[in-house]
């Protein structure tokens, strides 16, 4: 039994070793964190400048970046609108100049069968997928010529509808002249 009490004597010492040196430890970490730090509460204004300053320049090359990214946006809308464009004219032009020779041959609509038709189909057709890439943010001038050759295009198809052989050559003129300048313009931009 003696040993039995020593063992609780010694749990009991060293339970309070241990409570002394926690103790310590904490008192040490309190009168660490007890430190002053030098200085005043009041404000520097040439570091409020100085920060202002900064921000505006953050603030101003922020704005700069939003501009080039909406920039390039517009370039790559049209781009795209340029890249449908001169595929699909040339599909248009190919359509409109069978239809022209077909009638050259037989000289007369009533002889022609389906070929008017075919030719105002295509120019339907491409005309759709011009205006699908023609949307509002397409830069200028390339969105006003396109918009004018659609004009044009609908003048043309009126003209092949119509069945007018004398008046076919105007329309298509002015298609062909607004075509040289959207594609004019294309090429402008693809540098």
């Amino acid at each position: 039994m003696a040993r039995t009490s020593c063992s609780i004597g010694t749990v009991k010492v060293w339970a309070v070793a241990v409570i002394a040196v926690t103790g310590l430890g904490l008192g040490l970490g309190v009168t660490g964190c007890a430190t002053t730090i030098e200085g005043s509460s009041s404000v520097d204004g040439g570091q409020v400048s100085a920060y202002q300053s900064e921000m505006s320049v953050a603030a101003e090359r922020s704005e700069a970046a939003e501009s080039s990214r909406r920039a390039q946006a517009a370039r790559n809308l049209t781009l795209e609108l340029c890249s449908q464009f001169t595929t699909t004219v040339v599909t248009m032009l190919n359509s409109y100049n069978q239809f022209v020779t077909k009638l050259n041959e037989v000289q007369s609509y009533s002889a022609l069968g389906d070929a008017g038709q075919i030719a105002i189909d295509q120019l339907n057709a491409g005309e759709q997928a011009i205006k699908a890439k023609l949307v509002p943010d397409v830069e200028a001038p390339v969105d006003q010529l396109v918009g004018d050759f659609l004009v044009r295009n609908q003048a043309l198809v009126k003209a092949v509808d119509g069945q007018n052989r004398s008046g076919l050559n105007e329309p298509a003129g002015l298609w062909i002249d607004a075509r040289n300048k959207a594609v004019e313009a294309c090429g402008q931009l693809a540098g």
